[in-house]
């Protein structure tokens, strides 16, 4: 499979597929704006199937019977049959089911396939020694599963506290002109609104952490209510790139008004040439098999 080919070239990852640009100096709310490479075929090819790759190995947890059998089926055109039809299309069905049926108001499947961008870009930037990543979790098994949408933990060296952490909420955007301003608006007031909530939903027990790590990630709802400078929030949107903005993120201080703190707000924008066509490109590859 050429997307295989080209995948493995860039050793699986969606970052080495992609420009990223710095924006909004000047701005309370510094942003990135990512754009994927997808007016090439065979790059937009392999980054549908690195997503796709990377969410079944995280729902089965690598195992050979569940992630093992597809993989091998997906990439020799075979169909699933009997215990291992049933078995795969436990893990693969949540998100993908309705939207390999193409069912109507199936809407969840690019808001998905862009929290995995995000999940994927964060994951494999070059590593800060300064400000190396503690912890990142993946996305959650379904779109409207409760809870944030994303976050980080820092480890940080030459600090008195040692962490940091970023809360995210991730948007999509399918309009075709560069005005994504509502969904970011949205972004930013669930922060505001529901930030507390979502880090306290959060639990760490069956993590093996580290003491200190233990120690901060106990207090990450304690940190954001006293908006503390080691918390911190962050708004990613997946839109059209014919929709990328020309101006973002320079009012989220209205619609997030606590954490005032530098660097406390960040934006992302990831555009892909046809957003909800990609995110079927990653539909077809989890569902092929099935």
């Amino acid at each position: 499979m050429q997307a295989l080919a080209r995948a493995t070239a860039v050793g699986g990852r969606v970052a080495d597929l992609v420009r990223r640009e710095p924006r909004g100096d000047g701005q309370t709310c510094r942003w990135e704006l990512v754009v994927t490479l997808s007016d090439n075929a065979e790059d937009r090819a392999a980054a549908g199937w690195i997503i796709a790759d990377e969410i079944m190995r995280e729902r089965t947890g690598g195992r050979p019977e569940t992630y093992g059998t597809w993989r091998v089926a997906t990439l020799t055109g075979a169909k699933l049959t009997g215990r291992d039809h049933i078995l795969v299309k436990a893990f693969a069905g949540p998100v993908f089911e309705a939207a390999a049926a193409m069912k109507p108001g199936n809407h969840g499947l690019a808001g998905y396939v862009g929290e995995w961008l995000w999940y994927l870009l964060t994951r494999d930037l070059p590593e800060d020694p300064a400000r190396a990543v503690e912890l990142l979790g993946p996305p959650k098994a379904a779109v409207n599963d409760g809870g944030g949408d994303g976050l980080v933990v820092y480890r940080e060296s030459g600090t008195a506290r040692g962490f940091s952490f970023r809360l995210w909420e991730m948007k999509k955007y399918t309009g075709q002109t560069n005005r994504p301003d509502q969904a970011i608006r949205k972004g930013w007031r669930q922060l505001s609104t529901k930030g507390a909530t979502y880090l306290g939903m959060l639990s760490w027990g069956d993590k093996m952490l580290a003491d200190d790590t233990r120690e901060f990630v106990g207090s990450l709802a304690e940190q954001w209510v006293d908006e503390a400078e080691s918390a911190g929030g962050g708004v990613s949107v997946a839109l059209n790139a014919t929709a990328i903005p020309t101006r973002a993120f320079h009012l989220a201080q209205e619609h997030f008004t606590t954490h005032k703190h530098p660097g406390a707000l960040q934006g992302l924008v990831v555009a892909i040439d046809d957003l909800e066509g990609f995110a079927h490109e990653v539909r077809k590859y989890v569902w092929t098999a099935l």
